[in-house]
């Protein structure tokens, strides 16, 4: 987000409480999808006992790593079934062309 390049506009965002002040290219709507996102992780982490705001942070961006971590492997799993689905499909086309001469 923050690292993109292009055009970069400011934003003031409210996280846990506080103002932030970033430079990001993204779409306005996108920053501010970012910043509700893990606003509202650190709140979940407050309300589990993390009355230190630092410790909120930590823990709410671990939970985040690990939400972006799952769905990479998610989707480099579904990106090898799709290729073995080709595959697959590549082998019928060829069997049921070859069938089709031999008959």
């Amino acid at each position: 987000m923050i690292l993109n390049k292009g055009i970069e506009r400011r934003y003031t965002l409210r996280i846990a409480g506080r103002d932030y002040t970033i430079t990001s290219s993204d779409a306005p709507e996108h920053v501010h999808r970012v910043a509700v996102y893990i606003d509202r992780k650190i709140a979940e982490m407050a309300s589990s006992g993390f009355v230190n705001r630092e410790s909120a942070a930590v823990i709410a961006g671990m939970a985040v790593a690990d939400e972006l971590l799952t769905a990479q492997d998610d989707n480099t799993r579904l990106r090898r079934e799709l290729l073995q689905a080709r595959q697959e499909l590549r082998e019928l086309k060829s069997h049921s062309a070859h069938a089709e001469r031999d008959a």
